[in-house]
């Protein structure tokens, strides 16, 4: 390669990593590529640096400008010999087009990428597309749509281990459940959001999660639980400079006093609610705010005051349902809405066979890792009557795992489940206990001791296998790790 070309290549990935942090400094840099690149006719270089400026753009809310620079970015693409940018680029009109309000052009270029981002792998575009689409959905009022669709991105993401992925899609897949009433599930969803995102530095997402777990905490009346909820995601708010989200966590905290009849206190966060909403200038805010002073006001007596509120809260959703209405107006994709809803259908049910647990596949006990765990807890709760043992196999090297991954299998009767838990451990769900769970395990050492490694070229130590009683068994990875390394140092009492 090119040394100037290489050192292009260097500062673009440079940029990549920080646009998200610092988009207006970034947007400077990437001019600066973008002119050295176009002075060398360096094409790769050239459309890396316009998509790098339209992603800026989009943190910028300079959608206009944003979709000009990726339409020159296609424009560059369409002159290469590969398609290897399309995916990205499509997606990124995506994000333009659903900044501008235009949801079913958002909608049809989202299904355009994904359609590329499968015939190549790209796992990461993947995702951010069906994340898209879940979102249009959501905003159109399909919600059961946008929760099976985000509850897909979910299982893409976990199964190709792209971890803050799977925690974006967790929080608007919680969002979806929340519109559909169904707050127990939002809260497991949110454990697992909350773990995927561990060691990410997005201090929005973090408060989030507490947002939306004090919202299905107060649909469910938990309200110990849900003042803890609150008043971690207003602390969260308040401290990252979140205006947004503090002004919902003021009405998230306003609730919670009303369910505790503290009226007065209840007026009090409204009235911070609507200062935060106010700097915020979102109309939807402003319409939650003086819904729930209505309501306050009508338990108070106070009529008026309730009748004056109430209008206030139409005035504000009147005015965004217009808006609403107006830039899907402007939507020249409208009128192809439910060719759009089909070909995203078909799409995404192909997408789902690929990575969801299919009985017909080849592997058929092979299942996601969020289904494995799911599973776990399940059995774990039948207690005594618990019928299952787990079999866990380790191996620095993922290779001997594929292998690993084959043998086990061949072992597994119909019920039994088998998981990649990580990039080095497999877990084997068992239906057997005691002297069954423990003839099997035998049998797996000797499979494993005895298979002829060094034709695979494999010359490493054997994998580690250990048996556990599903009720000593931990909930999750992390605990499971934690236990391994106290095996290795004091010796397993479970073999």
């Amino acid at each position: 390669m090119d040394k100037n070309h290489y050192l292009i290549d260097l500062e673009l990935d440079q940029l990549r990593n920080k646009f998200e942090s610092e988009p207006q400094q970034t947007l400077l840099v990437a001019e600066q590529c973008l002119v050295r690149s176009k002075q060398l006719d360096y094409s790769d270089g050239i459309i890396q640096a316009l998509i790098i400026l339209s992603r800026c753009h989009w943190l910028e809310h300079n959608h206009g400008q944003g979709l000009k620079t990726i339409k020159q970015a296609l424009s560059y693409q369409n002159s290469l010999d590969t398609d290897d940018y399309v995916p990205e680029i499509l997606h990124i009109h995506a994000l333009h087009f659903w900044g501008q309000a235009k949801f079913y052009t958002a909608q049809q270029f989202w299904i355009n990428a994904l359609e590329q981002a499968a015939l190549v792998d790209e796992h990461g575009i993947m995702i951010e597309c069906l994340i898209g689409l879940g979102n249009v959905w959501r905003t159109t009022g399909e919600h059961k749509l946008a929760a099976s669709t985000h509850e897909l991105a979910v299982k893409v993401a976990n199964n190709t281990r792209i971890h803050w992925l799977e925690g974006k899609a967790r929080i608007l897949w919680a969002w979806d459940l929340y519109l559909l009433n169904q707050f127990v599930d939002m809260l497991t969803v949110l454990d697992g959001a909350e773990e995927a995102l561990q060691g990410h530095q997005d201090r929005t997402w973090q408060a989030e999660v507490w947002d939306f777990r004090a919202l299905a905490l107060l649909g469910l009346e938990r309200l110990s639980d849900a003042d803890e909820a609150t008043q971690r995601a207003h602390d969260l708010a308040v401290k990252h400079d979140l205006v947004w989200m503090t002004a919902h966590s003021y009405i998230s905290r306003a609730r919670l006093e009303m369910l505790r009849h503290n009226l007065d206190e209840a007026t009090r966060l409204l009235h911070a609610a609507e200062r935060s909403a106010d700097d915020a200038d979102n109309r939807e805010l402003l319409a939650q705010i003086c819904y729930q002073q209505s309501l306050i006001a009508e338990e108070r007596g106070d009529y008026q005051s309730a009748l004056r509120a109430f209008r206030h809260y139409r005035l504000h959703s009147t005015r965004m349902l217009r808006e609403q209405t107006v830039q899907i107006g402007l939507d020249k994709a409208r009128m192809s809405k439910d060719q759009l809803e089909q070909r995203a259908r078909k799409l995404i049910n192909r997408i789902r066979t690929q990575f969801e647990y299919d009985p017909e596949k080849h592997l058929s006990n092979m299942v996601s890792e969020t289904y494995w765990w799911e599973q776990l807890v399940q059995f774990k709760a039948e207690l005594n009557h618990a019928n299952h043992s787990v079999i866990t196999i380790l191996h620095p090297d993922p290779y001997f795992l594929d292998i690993c991954t084959e043998l086990v299998h061949t072992l597994c009767a119909s019920q039994d489940l088998l998981s990649r838990l990580s990039t080095h451990r497999l877990g084997l769900l068992v239906k057997e206990k005691d002297r069954a769970a423990d003839k099997l395990y035998q049998t797996l050492q000797q499979m494993i001791d005895i298979y002829p490694w060094q034709r695979k070229g494999l010359h490493h130590e054997m994998p580690d296998i250990q048996l556990y009683d599903i009720l000593s068994f931990p909930f999750t990875l992390e605990q499971l790790e934690q236990i391994q390394t106290q095996e290795k140092s004091y010796g397993s009492p479970t073999q």
